[in-house]
């Protein structure tokens, strides 16, 4: 392989692909702090915190899921700024 098969070749998707990595962090440390808020509810024993944690856990995914999507939407422009095939 050769060094030009990695050269960015278009830097507007390239800047674009890194804006979306940041937002992707911030949502994936808002998942997991709830996440483990969750566990914590869960761990707790007590007759309500079954309910209630399982709730805090289905609403980590929320942000998790929004992260994963940031994420692969920055790999995808950052692939294809170098023009290259996907497949």
């Amino acid at each position: 392989m050769n060094r030009s098969e990695f050269e960015v070749q278009d830097r507007e998707l390239e800047r674009q692909g890194r804006r979306m990595v940041h937002p992707a962090l911030r949502f994936l440390t808002i998942a997991a702090g709830l996440a483990i808020v969750g566990i914590v509810i869960l761990v707790i024993g007590a007759s309500w915190s079954l309910g209630v944690g399982i709730a805090v856990l289905l609403i980590a995914t929320i942000p998790a899921v929004v992260a994963v999507g940031l994420l692969t939407s920055s790999a995808v422009a950052r692939w294809a700024a170098r023009h290259k095939l996907f497949a």
